[in-house]
């Protein structure tokens, strides 16, 4: 009987799981392994809970430092993605409190183009640029969080749910809510560039 191979995600999946088993048996090397290889997945995510980059940084820090002195006490099976998902969010949201440092995602500027970029790019790359920014602003932190985890880390509603402890259709609800209000937002914008003479 065909077997399929398995998909990237459940290769992945295996991958890690070994890594994390190695790890778990005190293989510093494994743990390394998974800290190259979530990293900057980590830092992207934490830089949207918190905008400072050095308490990001700390955090995944503190993250993969408790992971090796807790080791011997952890889970011998996991979701690898999904539990550092969840320590760097636990460990940036106790230190918001700690510092009272909250923000929900990058300031405006840092979503606008530099000056290079907007000599490089053509006017349309630039307007599309602008629209998109300002679609962002119309979500709340937490609609943006669950874009941000649903489409750029690929997380399913169930493992979102989980992450930010709410049940899966509080999740399912403020990601259609969300796609609504870029949808909306996309199809004003094209109308007025519709009814502009000369466009």
């Amino acid at each position: 009987m065909y077997t399929p191979a398995p998909s990237y995600n459940e290769q992945r999946y295996n991958e890690d799981l070994a890594l994390w088993q190695a790890f778990r048996a005190g293989q510093q090397q494994a743990l390394a392994t998974l800290f190259d290889r979530y990293a900057q997945q980590l830092y992207s995510y934490g830089h949207h809970i918190i905008g400072d980059e050095e308490v990001v940084k700390d955090g995944i820090q503190t993250v993969f430092v408790n992971l090796w002195a807790r080791r011997e006490n952890l889970a011998l099976e996991v979701s690898v993605k999904f539990y550092l998902y969840g320590s760097l969010r636990r460990e940036l949201l106790k230190s918001r409190k700690e510092t009272r440092m909250w923000v929900h995602g990058p300031a405006h500027h840092e979503n606008e183009p530099s000056i290079e970029q907007q000599l490089v790019a053509s006017e349309d790359e630039h307007q599309r640029i602008i629209k998109l920014s300002a679609s962002l602003g119309l979500l709340s932190g937490r609609e943006k969080e669950i874009i941000n985890l649903k489409y750029f880390n690929n997380f399913k509603i169930r493992e979102i749910a989980g992450l930010l402890q709410l049940n899966e259709q509080t999740v399912s609800n403020l990601l259609y809510r969300a796609l609504q209000k870029l949808r909306r937002s996309f199809t004003i914008s094209l109308a007025l560039l519709l009814l502009l003479p000369g466009v």
